[in-house]
């Protein structure tokens, strides 16, 4: 999530994944490194034992979404 904050700092447009455990964990992370907007995009599981086919489906399901993070007008 540094890398992010780094390059939204710099005016680059990020998206981070994040499974939903971790999700308000890194909403107050961001907010503490002054990036209070960074986009999350939440991944339903985690996605550590799943094969790649089952983590190219969840990518696929949120797909739009980060296109429309990343193209939108902050």
């Amino acid at each position: 999530m540094l890398d992010a904050v780094n390059l939204e700092t710099m005016g680059v447009p990020t998206v981070t994944f994040v499974v939903p455990a971790f999700l308000e964990a890194a909403r107050a992370h961001a907010r503490m490194r002054g990036i209070p907007d960074l986009r999350f995009v939440v991944i339903p599981n985690d996605y550590m034992s799943e094969t790649d086919e089952q983590i190219a489906a969840k990518i696929e399901a949120v797909f739009d979404e980060v296109v429309d993070d990343l193209t939108a007008a902050p």
